[in-house]
């Protein structure tokens, strides 16, 4: 696959993802938020030696930086690295962190002007397809920070080659759901009584992703989903502008690559922070059933709770707009 898109003006918005092992997501990736109008892709690379590095190096548009020891060193310039130090070695949100405020002067310095903070299993999907005029909108708004609402994806079958192009079914955002469910009390019980929806209704994040205007001061990032100041005091915009696509463990194979890579991590982020309190109990378990190695047992926990192979069951949740059908990307991506 191969789209051309033409290097845009100076300024514009930017996109920082700190990346690992990113396979069939990152052309697909680059090729999506190129084509959409961003002006820059600071793809920082977790492990150096990750052979994708060779691969998008150079690539017009595209900066890709290695997390070597010479750009470690570089976090000790970051006002946040006195509360990272201790973590960056077991946390990767740590180096997210770090990598996002670098690339935070770095796209200023070039004369950028905004920077959205994702992952690279994420899309930025724009209602008018044009992500570049989104942000131009907002040069004289009194806004610092804009937010904006994810999807997550539900794929549909358990092999997925290309997450980005194959996958367009979404979850509608936490609060829209709820908006539905509250006046429908006979769909609210069936969601509660759902095995695959009972436990929560995303299995991952569901707070959104963030972007910050380069030319306010003294921001950096807030956790990996926000921006702020030390002392608060951001001006914000929640945006229905545009959401995040998260197309998170499309595929058997990428979800057993996804918990093989992270392991066994701890039951709360930072010592600190209860994984299960803060998104519900999917990541814990996914954790444990694929280090169980039981692969029956990671096919079975795979079908119930991510991917809907049925489509009657897609068409009863469809139907009150739980679940929503977004194709533009599928159609760049793969075109007929």
């Amino acid at each position: 696959m191969e789209i051309h898109t033409p290097v845009p003006p100076a300024g514009g918005p930017a996109i920082v993802t700190t990346l690992r092992n990113a396979g069939a997501f990152l052309d697909d990736f680059i090729a999506w938020h190129q084509a959409v109008g961003f002006s820059r892709l600071y793809l920082v690379f977790d492990d150096p030696a990750d052979p994708d590095f060779a691969k998008v190096a150079g690539r017009p548009g595209v900066e890709a930086v290695a997390g070597d020891d010479a750009w470690r060193a570089g976090w000790r310039g970051s006002p946040l690295f006195a509360d990272m130090a201790a973590s960056v070695d077991h946390e990767v949100m740590a180096r997210q962190l770090l990598n996002a405020s670098m690339i935070a002067d770095r796209a200023r310095r070039a004369g950028l002007d905004w920077l959205l903070h994702i992952d690279v299993d994420e899309l930025f999907y724009p209602a008018g397809g044009d992500a570049r005029a989104l942000f131009d909108a907002l040069r004289n708004a009194p806004v610092d920070v804009v937010a904006f609402p994810n999807l997550e994806a539900v794929p549909e079958h358990e092999v997925v080659d290309r997450p980005f192009a194959d996958v367009t079914l979404f979850k509608a955002p936490v609060a829209h759901m709820r908006r539905i469910v509250s006046g429908d009390p006979v769909l609210a019980d069936a969601l509660r009584r759902s095995p695959r929806f009972g436990a929560g209704f995303f299995n991952l994040y569901s707070n959104g992703k963030s972007a910050v205007r380069l030319a306010s001061a003294g921001l950096q990032p807030f956790g990996v989903h926000d921006f702020d100041r030390p002392d608060g005091g951001a001006r914000r915009l929640s945006s229905t502008d545009a959401v995040v696509l998260h197309h998170a463990c499309c595929g058997l194979e990428t979800f057993k690559a996804k918990y093989r890579l992270l392991g066994g991590f701890a039951d709360r982020w930072w010592n600190r922070y209860d994984i299960t309190a803060a998104i519900g109990p999917f990541h814990l378990q996914a954790r444990d059933v694929v280090m169980s190695g039981d692969d029956r047992a990671i096919a079975g926990f795979y079908r119930a709770r991510v991917a809907m192979t049925d489509p009657a069951e897609v068409a009863f949740w469809e139907r009150p707009g739980l679940l929503r059908r977004l194709p533009g990307p599928s159609r760049l991506l793969r075109p007929s």
